[in-house]
């Protein structure tokens, strides 16, 4: 098989990144209506209707932002010819952009609950999906690693062999959405018998007799769970792909492509591409949110 692939479907040749990921807005979409319907959600419309338009916005100013700043050389390009513009883009950034835009809108909506559960599987499967199309898309979707005598790698499409990058992170979100499943039905969703007086959990999320607090999980906890493995994901992949890097020395911040600067590697500090700040930033505002919960509980527990 030669990459790129192209789809001859009714006369029109298609781009296999462009099939795939027409495949993952509409299959994700489904799968949230699917879900939304079968467990029956309990935040209202108007406020879900809120919290999407906040997250479209949000999604698609992040991915734009966070796509040039990894990929700084289509600036230029874009200025002349609108399709690079199109072409910078990313999923971390669509992702943290988007949950930027809905805890702005819920601040202004006056929506205080935690709304992100719904929307962990159906995004799980559309970044599945759409990374088939950035694996049989090839060198050109800029997603795949580096050059590698590693056994999974094979000829991206420019005759060199890489890591399949993209191939990866399928296989990883599999695993990813098995364990969610897991934590889903292992560890029940009640409220916080705590924090119920105050309005922090719906009245309607209780099922009889709470369950020990270690062993539940609280509104937005699977969310959290899944940004946080996203994000711990990308930052350590990003290592294996030829990216912009930005290593900050006692002068400067620099930047070069695939590499520390040779101040960093002199003092063995590795240089980060914009990415994979963005994705430790992401990963550690979480982690923050679940260690203050679990601090402020004991502090609780022992009051």
């Amino acid at each position: 098989m030669s990459l790129p692939v192209i789809f001859n479907l009714f006369g029109l040749s298609l781009p296999a990144h462009l099939v795939f990921e027409t495949l993952a807005y509409g299959l994700g979409f489904r799968l949230y209506l699917y879900l939304r319907k079968r467990h029956k959600d309990t935040i209202d419309d108007e406020t879900r209707l809120t919290v999407l338009v906040g997250a479209v916005l949000g999604a698609a100013i992040g991915s734009k932002l966070l796509g040039f700043l990894e990929h700084p050389e289509l600036w230029g390009l874009a200025v002349k010819s609108p399709v690079y513009f199109l072409a910078a883009k990313t999923i971390l950034g669509g992702l943290l952009g988007g949950i930027t835009g809905v805890e702005i809108a819920k601040a202004m909506a006056g929506i205080t609950r935690s709304t992100g559960d719904i929307y962990v599987f159906p995004l799980l499967i559309a970044i599945m999906i759409g990374r088939v199309g950035c694996l049989l898309t090839g060198i050109s979707d800029g997603t795949w690693g580096n050059e590698t005598a590693f056994v999974m790698g094979f000829d991206a499409g420019d005759g060199i062999i890489r890591h399949p990058t993209p191939l990866y992170e399928i296989v990883f979100l599999a695993g990813l959405g098995v364990a969610l499943l897991a934590v889903q039905k292992y560890f029940p969703l009640v409220t916080n018998v705590l924090d119920a007086s105050k309005g922090d959990c719906p009245p309607e999320l209780m099922r009889g007799k709470p369950a020990r607090l270690e062993r539940t999980r609280n509104e937005g906890d699977l969310f959290k769970l899944f940004i946080m493995a996203y994000c711990g994901w990308r930052f350590v992949i990003e290592f294996l792909k030829p990216v912009t890097t930005y290593s900050l020395s006692f002068s400067s911040l620099n930047i070069v492509q695939n590499t520390a600067t040779a101040m960093a590697r002199d003092f063995n500090v590795s240089g980060l591409s914009i990415l994979q700040i963005a994705a430790l930033l992401g990963f550690c505002y979480y982690a923050w949110i679940f260690a203050e919960r679990t601090l402020r509980r004991g502090i609780d527990g022992g009051a």
